[in-house]
């Protein structure tokens, strides 16, 4: 994650063409989110793959005006944010990264809230957006039914001071399998220790001990557990991203489990320690 620069323009129109589905971005409706950029209360942060460098997502917010609003619109003192993802990284928290990221670059220029718009039945996007603070402020009725959300840089600021997670390294390697999805469930994924079975029309997916995996079967092996030490209420907001974040920002990639009490955080063996030494600057323990 870097900040933005006059150079990402033609970066961020393509963000700008992927955020709205694929529209036409000359359309008014759509250019001012990035027409004259570089002006005041404009801001941008650019996610970057670790290995190669390459620019996969961007996130910026502008001030906009009740003469020509944007469709997150509050009021002239509140910046919209808009977000976009290449294709080939959609679904792999990109954009859970960039949120957050985002948000602090506004924080830290003194606005006390942003907003941003979003599609009713973008219900993955609408998750993510309430669990980082956002609330439903007004429906918007243009052609795609979509809602204008609104979130409290101050309190937002003040719960994640306020809290301070705890972790605990688990012992032993884990391994991430795919199976076809028509399998039954195997006896070795639902041995001893964690566990994890998802079946969804593609695929079924087993987290298990690494040593459980029998030869052949499709994994990705080395991967190490970090525990939140929960039980969290589903009301809270943040706390799995108060992890993901500052680890995506010094390029751990990271494989996340949710149970009803806890989630768990999966780093590779090798960036384990890397990983702890992160978590611990922004004031989390880990045991």
């Amino acid at each position: 994650m870097r900040p933005g620069n006059p150079e990402d323009l033609g970066f961020l129109r393509e963000m700008l063409y992927e955020a709205s589905g694929h529209s036409d971005i000359s359309d008014p409706a759509i250019s001012l989110y990035l027409e004259g950029w570089g002006r005041p209360g404009d801001a941008a942060v650019v996610a970057l793959d670790p290995e190669s460098g390459r620019r996969i997502g961007a996130a910026w917010y502008r001030l906009m005006t009740p003469e020509r609003p944007g469709y997150g619109f509050v009021d002239a003192s509140t910046p919209e944010i808009a977000m976009g993802v290449v294709p080939d990284r959609r679904g792999r928290g990109v954009g859970g990264a960039l949120l957050p990221a985002i948000m602090d670059a506004a924080r830290a220029e003194g606005f006390d809230a942003v907003s941003l718009s979003v599609r009713r039945n973008n219900t993955a996007a609408v998750r993510l957006y309430e669990k980082n603070g956002f609330v439903r402020v007004a429906e918007i009725g243009f052609a795609h039914p979509s809602w204008a959300m609104r979130a409290e840089l101050s309190r937002t600021g003040e719960r994640e001071q306020a809290r301070s997670l705890e972790l605990k390294k688990l012992d032993g390697r884990v391994a991430v399998c795919r199976l076809d999805p028509a399998s039954g469930v195997p006896g070795w994924a639902t041995g001893s220790g964690l566990f994890s079975v998802t079946r969804t029309p593609d695929e079924l997916s087993v987290v298990c001990p690494e040593e459980n995996v029998p030869a052949g079967v499709k994994h990705e092996g080395g991967w190490r557990v970090l525990r939140l030490e929960g039980p969290f209420p589903f009301s809270a907001v943040g706390v799995l991203a108060s992890v993901a974040a500052p680890l995506a920002e010094a390029g751990v990639s990271i494989f996340a489990l949710s149970t009803y009490d806890t989630d768990y955080v999966l780093v590779r063996e090798e960036v384990l320690d890397h990983a702890a030494s992160v978590l611990r600057e922004r004031g989390h323990e880990v045991l």
